[in-house]
């Protein structure tokens, strides 16, 4: 990989670490959490968050255009050390992908 591609590859990886922490919050916490009470979740209120509903959903909106982000720093960066000549190990390309699968499915699982 060139220095650019290795760059952006490391940097696509960061953004995904800081969009793990909205996307655990939301699919493995805070959600699974609300869906145990009785009441709707709509008609939550919360002194911290205000409307629970609303705070859910933009932490859903959150994290997925954090992990969107990642996502297309990512396959740049591909791009970029594919079409540079530049050799890259199948382990590099496929871990990301992985973790990407994981990211969506884990999102679209919980819903919103």
């Amino acid at each position: 990989m060139d220095k650019l591609s290795l760059n952006m590859y490391y940097a696509s990886m960061i953004v995904y670490m800081i969009g793990g922490i909205p996307l655990i919050l939301y699919t493995l916490i805070i959600r699974p959490i609300a869906e145990l009470y009785n009441e709707p979740i709509s008609s939550m209120v919360s002194p911290v968050f205000g409307n629970y509903s609303i705070y859910l959903r933009n932490l859903f909106i959150v994290s997925i255009v954090i992990v969107t982000i990642s996502l297309v720093l990512y396959l740049v960066a591909v791009y970029r050390a594919k079409h540079g000549k530049k050799k890259i190990s199948t382990f590099t390309v496929i871990f990301p992908i992985v973790l990407y699968i994981f990211g969506y499915a884990l999102l679209g699982v919980s819903g919103i």
